[in-house]
């Protein structure tokens, strides 16, 4: 009788794991497939298959957690600029403050653009969908604005001196544009599908 339970306990068990594993396989396809339509699909892979439990296969949630990798890493370059800037002077501490102020206004739209994207989500589950497209607008356009900002910030470096900090500064805003190109077009694919 043990013997019995315990052959049904172990048949049930992997059949969960199978169950589970088959469908992390799924998600990470799903994950795969649509960072395809990216224009840094290796990077936006890298960055979201930690999220595969949370996203499952939900596009929202994939664009959602673009959104948030994207913000997150607008606060790391945020705060390695604020850091560089304390040791710097003249025209590179003005550009590297003005880079500051940038990145803060691209992480507000970021986080603004992850609120609308949250907002879809919950609206999928309870069956609205009356301001679907206004949603996905404004997450479009406040993530388009968070990477012009971006740009704005490595601009401000033209005609500055470039020495090891400020090329530097310069290839971690542009690490930062290119998570929030991927987050971008996750939401694209929102609308468009493609």
């Amino acid at each position: 009788m043990a013997e019995t339970k315990a052959k049904r306990f172990l048949s049930l068990f992997l059949l969960l794991s199978t169950a589970a594993a088959t469908s992390k396989n799924t998600t990470i396809d799903f994950i795969r497939q649509s960072c395809g339509k990216t224009l840094y699909p290796s990077l936006c892979y890298a960055s979201l298959t930690p999220y595969a439990t949370s996203v499952q296969q939900d596009p929202v949630k994939l664009a959602a957690a673009a959104a948030n990798v994207s913000l997150s890493k607008i606060h790391d370059a945020s705060y390695l600029a604020a850091a560089f800037r304390r040791s710097s002077a003249g025209r590179v501490s003005a550009a590297l403050r003005d880079c500051v102020e940038t990145l803060g206004a691209a992480a507000d739209l970021t986080n603004r653009s992850a609120g609308e994207i949250t907002k879809l989500g919950d609206a999928s589950k309870t069956g609205g969908s009356g301001g679907i497209a206004w949603e996905v607008s404004n997450a479009q356009t406040w993530m388009s604005a968070a990477m012009t900002n971006e740009e704005t910030c490595i601009d401000g470096f033209d005609g500055v001196r470039a020495g090891t900090g400020v090329r530097a500064m310069c290839d971690r805003i542009g690490g930062v544009k290119k998570y929030t190109s991927n987050a971008l077009a996750l939401i694209n694919t929102l609308v468009h599908g493609t």
